[in-house]
């Protein structure tokens, strides 16, 4: 089996279970909804709706994320058909990628199409200014949720230990989540002696730009305005935030965590 056997056995899997589709149907309508309630909590402008479904996107796509590829591998290993799929001609590697890329086509398809959904009708309500834009929304948004699919992945390549899947996927969404931004903050006020006056340098710009969710508002700030990512732009701000350093950014957290999680994958096992 090749890792394209591998994705399409996942993927085939996963279309024929209700919970897939009934992911497509809560997204479409959680979508959908917003961009009608856009109307009574935004400015009524296609731009804006796409800054508020940003946000949006931001808090529920690495759950999603995490949660479709955190046991991946590691339920395959406990009971046995990991071994089994071992026996035929396919590396582990190309498991470990089968199973990354089947898992992200399984979390960005209801994803994109229910945000297609929304910005089909969002363009009828709001008006079409900027939704000739509204694929690099749909491109930035691939690569968010794939950057933590693949996160999830090598967590459940690295490790067959139901108290530690659980363990790192909770510590993992905190870190990468919840906590980077206070972390970075707390470590600049630390080496600059908790002096108040002191700004943020640029150094620091970059470690917080490298948060999954900074890295997506930047990108997308390459065609939408977004609050999130005014510090990365203006006269002031270094050249290696720009958009291309975020774009990097997410295609190396793809990269990084499957390396990661192969090294571990290769020693351990089956």
């Amino acid at each position: 089996m090749s890792w394209r056997d591998v994705a399409y056995k996942d993927v085939n899997d996963a279309s024929r279970s209700r919970t897939l589709w009934l992911l497509f149907g809560l997204l479409s309508v959680l979508f959908v909804g917003y961009a009608a309630a856009y109307t009574y909590v935004g400015d009524g402008t296609f731009a804006g709706f796409v800054a508020g479904s940003a946000g949006l996107v931001g808090g529920i796509l690495p759950i999603l994320g995490i949660l479709a590829g955190y046991r991946s591998i590691s339920d395959d290993r406990a009971d046995g058909s990991l071994l089994l799929s071992m026996a035929l001609p396919q590396s582990r590697t190309e498991l470990l990628i089968g199973t990354a890329l089947g898992r992200v086509v399984v979390l960005l398809v209801p994803t994109l199409l229910g945000l297609s959904i929304a910005g089909l009708y969002a363009a009828l309500r709001y008006g079409t200014e900027g939704a000739i834009a509204y694929p690099w929304f749909l491109f930035a948004t691939a690569l968010y949720g794939a950057s933590f699919v693949a996160a999830a992945v090598a967590l459940s390549a690295a490790t067959a230990n139901d108290r530690r899947l659980t363990y790192g996927a909770v510590v993992g969404y905190l870190l990468l989540v919840v906590l980077w931004r206070d972390l970075t903050a707390f470590a600049v006020a630390f080496l600059h002696r908790f002096d108040p006056g002191m700004g943020m340098p640029d150094w620091a710009l970059l470690v917080q730009l490298a948060q999954p969710s900074e890295a997506y508002a930047r990108l997308l700030d390459a065609r939408f305005d977004i609050d999130r990512a005014s510090r990365y732009v203006g006269d002031s701000a270094p050249a290696f935030v720009d958009w291309w350093a975020a774009l990097a950014i997410l295609v190396g957290w793809i990269a990084a965590s499957l390396a990661v999680g192969y090294r571990r994958f290769e020693s351990g096992d089956l």
